[in-house]
């Protein structure tokens, strides 16, 4: 996947798609964590999802949850919950500039 690249003053869905997943896809639970490049999601990383189509997506930006450094890269990852499967993907590069 190419480098996403967003400003720091945006306020905007980073966006995963999810191919090949089940039929009911977008009715379970998901979760997506932006860290630093090259670190792993801890716990209070991980943020509620929401859907939007069979991609995953979060808000970022200034006055979000996920208010990003400039200059920064990060990695996007992104958790389902589907029961006894809990499967992570990432992570997917995004560079604040």
């Amino acid at each position: 996947m190419a480098v996403l690249k967003i400003p720091s003053i945006s306020v905007e869905y980073v966006k995963v798609p999810v191919l090949g997943g089940p039929a009911n896809l977008v009715t379970l639970d998901v979760d997506m964590a932006i860290v630093p490049d090259g670190q792993d999601p801890a716990g209070g990383d991980w943020k509620a999802a929401d859907w939007i189509g069979t991609s995953a997506a979060i808000l970022i930006g200034p006055a979000t949850l996920l208010p990003l450094t400039k200059g920064t890269t990060y990695g996007i990852w992104v958790k389902i919950t589907s029961s006894p499967e809990i499967p992570v993907l990432g992570p997917y590069p995004l560079h604040i500039t």
